[in-house]
């Protein structure tokens, strides 16, 4: 897990929980309530600084997910190496380890999902209604915690009706079913009524609940072509290099066969639809909407586990658990193939303190401070100098937030993006900074495209100063002002 400030969303998730802001400022499906208000719990531990705990909550909800993945195949296999298969090839998978490492919503999602399963588990077992009810308080709260939650809401009504046409369920406990939704989701839902009653549209609010305005496009694409099919068959590849995936095959066609009955078909039917959302959800971090898939494929790897040992004895068991954390060795050489092959990652530009290609494909974030060491390192003096105005973007202003509100950053420097939301990203026109500028106080974190305002990039020179680039009028002759 990393130890402190990050970079990005991981950063951005830090800053919210110091200001304890439960709402955000990028639209209600970005809010995610339920994640920060553990997050803010976190902070009442009596060790560590703020960023720390923050990590922690990922880490100990990834946990949790491993440990419920375990419980859910040792009781539905009823042996235990299957389970352990199963869990360990959940606890190495690349994507879900390196959210586990990382300030993110996305553990708290597994964690309910798993424990959704568990509740099935218990009413096919043994039809007792409690266990469905609580089943749907704990996909409200998954909804709380982040709108994947939905997929699976979709997947459980289709069954709640069966259940009620069949006469397997009665309405009465569908009836408190909804009611427990109501009340897991009621974070997320009060948020919502919260913008109503503050004068937002019904439309706009119903928008901004679903996707966020600028993810509707993404949200409601329905294309898939060549190049989301290759990225999506990739992203499944990285999370299970090993032969032991192959038994996730396996204990897909064993699902008919496999007891309880109605587990075994909800379980097939979230599959296919957290894998059709992944696979056409066309955005830059498409790689985390896979992450549900990657559990349920886990969970899949021990069913067939299960199936496979059934004739084979011995060795066998010790090699499918050696297989299962096969990718865990397969990550350690990764960064370094990847950059002499030159493969590309999806990364626009590289930031002081990240070599992106480990940053990105070790899933480990042990001992990572690379995000502190710049934040530091601008408050140096001899990077800027008094009254500086520093020009960062939504990647690196995160952990120069997180010192600022954590009093480790100089007051007398101004940051752009702001810490106050009524600001602008970054200022608009040459006339605002014109006396910074004439006094050579303008500096930038990246002199590039979309990190940068274009009329700066247009009509200054750049003089890098350490992890900055101070402004100056182009072919102006390289100086900096003297240090106070």
């Amino acid at each position: 897990m990393a130890p402190g400030p990050l970079w990005q969303d991981s950063g951005l998730a830090q800053v919210r929980v110091l200001q304890e802001d439960l709402h955000g400022n990028f639209g209600l499906a970005l809010s995610h309530p339920l994640y920060y208000a553990l997050a803010i719990g976190f902070q009442w531990l009596p060790f560590s600084e703020s960023a720390f705990k923050t990590n922690l909550v990922s880490a100990v909800f990834g946990a949790l997910t491993v440990a419920n993945a375990f419980l859910l195949l040792r009781v539905v296999t009823r042996r235990r190496t299957p389970a352990v298969v199963g869990a360990l090839s959940l606890a190495v998978a690349h994507t879900f380890w390196q959210h586990c490492a990382l300030a993110e919503v996305y553990t708290v999602s597994t964690a309910l999902l798993v424990t959704e399963l568990l509740c099935l588990r218990q009413y096919a077992r043994h039809g007792n209604p409690r266990w469905l009810i609580l089943l749907f308080l704990v996909n409200g709260l998954g909804i709380s915690n982040h709108m994947l939650a939905a997929l699976s809401l979709f997947c459980y009504g289709i069954m709640a009706l069966w259940l009620l046409l069949t006469r397997r369920a009665a309405a009465g406990t569908l009836i408190l079913s909804g009611l427990a939704w109501i009340v897991g989701a009621g974070l997320y839902l009060g948020l919502i009524i919260g913008e109503l009653v503050g004068g937002a549209g019904v439309g706009e609010t119903v928008r901004s609940a679903q996707f966020c305005s600028h993810y509707q496009q993404h949200v409601l694409n329905l294309a898939v072509g060549g190049r989301l099919l290759v990225n999506s068959l990739q992203y499944l590849a990285l999370n299970f290099p090993t032969p032991v995936a192959l038994l996730a095959l396996t204990g897909l066609f064993a699902l008919p066969t496999t007891r309880p009955r109605l587990l075994a078909r909800v379980l097939g039917g979230l599959l296919v639809v957290h894998l059709l959302w992944a696979v056409r959800y066309d955005v830059v971090d498409q790689y985390t909407f896979f992450i549900p898939s990657v559990v349920l494929i886990a969970l899949l790897i021990g069913v067939g586990a299960e199936r496979f040992l059934q004739r084979r004895r011995g060795r066998w068991r010790s090699l499918l658990i050696v297989g299962a954390l096969l990718p865990a060795i397969a990550y350690v050489p990764l960064p370094f193939v990847a950059r002499a092959a030159d493969l590309r990652i999806g990364v626009s530009r590289e930031v002081p303190y990240r070599d992106s290609y480990a940053y990105f494909l070790h899933p480990w974030k042990s001992g990572y401070s690379g995000a502190e060491r710049f934040a530091e390192e601008l408050c140096e003096v001899e990077v800027l100098p008094t009254d500086a105005l520093l020009i960062a973007d939504r990647t690196t202003v995160q952990p120069i937030h997180c010192l600022q509100l954590t009093q480790r950053w100089r007051k007398d420097i101004r940051v752009w993006p702001s810490l106050d939301p009524a600001q602008p990203s970054w200022p608009a026109t040459e006339d605002e900074l014109r006396p910074q500028l004439d006094a050579g106080l303008v500096y930038v974190v990246a002199p590039q495209r979309r990190y940068c305002p274009q009329w700066l990039l247009d009509g200054y020179d750049f003089e890098q100063q350490a992890v900055a680039y101070r402004v100056r009028p182009r072919g102006a002759a390289a100086s900096r002002p003297a240090a106070p």
